[in-house]
């Protein structure tokens, strides 16, 4: 070893000296931070509490209970922890998938990478990251799968054990394949499917009766022999953390920046998008003349094109077309318990539907981050936005019938919740375009200072736009729910609220321009 290689820095002490140079340079200390941490968790307190004294307060105190569900299939309670923990697993590894393991933000690629030091122990602290929430992620699902099965304490903490674990040892074998991106891909996709199955099973063992096998002592040896294997893996990953090309940690970093910054920025399109991100270049695809466009009247072609876009959209993206299908998946899981809760059916049918429409409204979103197909057809944007509907709705049309036939299995009177899944389904398809065309929010303005951060001012306005209509459009349907049926009140109140939310979702906001020109959408 030359002098000059002697002399070099490590990779600890470049991270220490940056950790204490930050340091220096910050303008808040440690008592701000545990400011910052108490107001967030007085925050939480308080609304937890407030939760719960609105909900006795609501309660009935007669205890006359709704009219309930006919006698359908059962799907053990075990299970209902059981699949979650196994869907927490799959969305944990396919977001380590998209977004790591192994990564650097901007700055520090920029900073870090050129330095000639040795990057083991330069990416060792930012490698162990993803394992940490590996194991808080398995070890409160293990925790709750044992508690479900009603299993005795040392049996709880072999589970926990377990599923911290497994998901550890899945995390490494993510930073394993981040070298080859074959692998890696493979593994994303993996991930991705395990996650889409789980309604699926949920579904098979419902209506197959099976209950979950009993946890025995063999858990304990399982538990062990998983952590044997994650000790070699993590020295194995260890030993080959240097040999992770710059370009994948810069690549990687760079979907974790603007994920950040979507989350912090309040934009789900964002975080959307960048979990949604591709790091291979997508396949071309071949364009299609549409020719049945020839047969539409010329007066109707650009409204048909505009229509025609949004179809082939979604069916080009096919993780649309399954998050369609595993939205509808949700409350039949719910639907298939022997006696239904009431609140879980109404939240995990609001939810999904929501869910299942904005799949639809890709279409939408695009054109709100880039308009030129919008600015290309001769329609203002009041027509584009209500021809943006129709597709959304369409679709929407054909998942709320599917759900409410479901309804009326279990709870009788097939005309009437039909009947209502088709007055709400515009509703729905209202709320997703709504939530597509919603504004940026302005952190060019004042900000507001919160626990969680400085805040532009109307971001919860912003924020809310979309789930709002969901949320007030499926009010008749979730009276419906704790009614047991559905009554003409309801149905004309659907009507009003559908209406309002298809009128809400196509109009325009208009800003005044310069003298002299017209006015821009806002």
């Amino acid at each position: 070893m030359t002098v000059l290689e002697e002399d070099l820095p490590t990779g600890r002490q470049v991270r220490r000296w940056t950790r204490h140079r930050s340091r220096h340079h910050a303008e808040a200390g440690i008592s701000a931070l545990l400011g910052d941490i108490y107001t967030a968790f007085l925050s939480i307190a308080i609304t937890a509490s407030m939760v719960l004294s609105l909900a006795s307060t609501l309660a009935p105190k007669d205890g006359s209970p709704a009219r309930g569900a006919i006698e359908g299939p059962g799907l053990d309670p075990g299970w209902l922890a059981v699949l979650p923990a196994l869907a927490a697993t799959a969305a944990l590894v396919g977001l380590v998938a998209r977004l790591g393991p192994l990564a650097l933000s901007a700055a520090e690629s920029a900073w870090w990478l050129p330095l000639p030091t040795e990057r083991r122990t330069l990416l060792r602290p930012t490698a162990y990251r993803w394992p940490g929430v590996a194991v808080l992620v398995g070890g409160i699902g293990g925790c709750g799968v044992g508690l479900a099965l009603g299993a005795r304490p040392a049996l709880v903490a072999a589970v926990a054990v377990l599923g911290a674990a497994t998901n550890v040892a899945l995390v490494v074998v993510a930073g394993l394949t981040q070298t080859r991106p074959r692998l890696h891909r493979s593994l994303r996709l993996g991930a991705d499917l395990g996650l889409a199955v789980v309604p699926v099973v949920g579904l098979l063992l419902a209506f197959g009766g099976w209950a979950p096998p009993p946890l025995s002592e063999l858990l304990f040896g399982g538990s062990g022999l998983v952590i044997i294997v994650v000790i070699v893996l993590t020295v194995i990953w260890d030993g080959r953390l240097a040999k992770v090309p710059g370009v994948s940690l810069r690549s990687q970093g760079a979907a974790a920046d603007e994920a950040l910054v979507a989350v912090l920025s309040l934009d789900p399109r964002g975080l959307g998008r960048a979990l949604a991100a591709r790091a291979e270049p997508s396949r071309r695809k071949r364009s299609l003349t549409m020719f049945w466009l020839a047969r539409v009247p010329p007066g109707r072609r650009p409204e048909a094109a505009l229509i025609t876009s949004d179809l082939l959209l979604f069916l080009r993206t096919p993780r649309h077309v399954v998050q369609v299908v595993l939205a509808g998946c949700l409350p039949v899981l719910v639907l298939a318990t022997p006696k239904p809760n009431v609140a879980a059916l109404a939240i995990t049918f609001v939810a999904a539907a929501y869910i299942a429409a904005l799949a639809t409204a890709e279409g939408a979103r695009r054109a709100q981050v880039n308009p030129a197909l919008d600015a290309a057809l001769p329609l203002d944007q009041h027509e584009v936005r209500r021809f943006r509907l129709v597709f959304p709705s369409v679709l929407m049309l054909l998942w709320a019938m599917v759900e409410t036939a479901l309804l009326a299995w279990r709870y009788g009177d097939p005309g009437g919740w039909v009947l209502l899944g088709v007055l709400v389904a515009p509703a729905w398809a209202a709320a997703a375009v709504r939530a597509a065309y919603r504004p940026l929010p302005d952190f060019s303005a004042p900000q507001i200072y919160t626990p969680m951060g400085g805040l532009p001012p109307g971001v919860s306005g912003i924020v809310t736009q979309g789930p709002d209509v969901a949320l007030i459009g499926s009010v008749p349907l979730i009276v419906a729910l704790i009614l047991g049926k559905v009554s003409t009140p309801v149905l004309l109140l659907q009507v009003v609220l559908t209406f309002l939310a298809v009128t809400l979702a196509s109009w325009l906001r208009q800003r005044p321009g310069p003298p002299g020109t017209t006015s821009a959408p806002g």
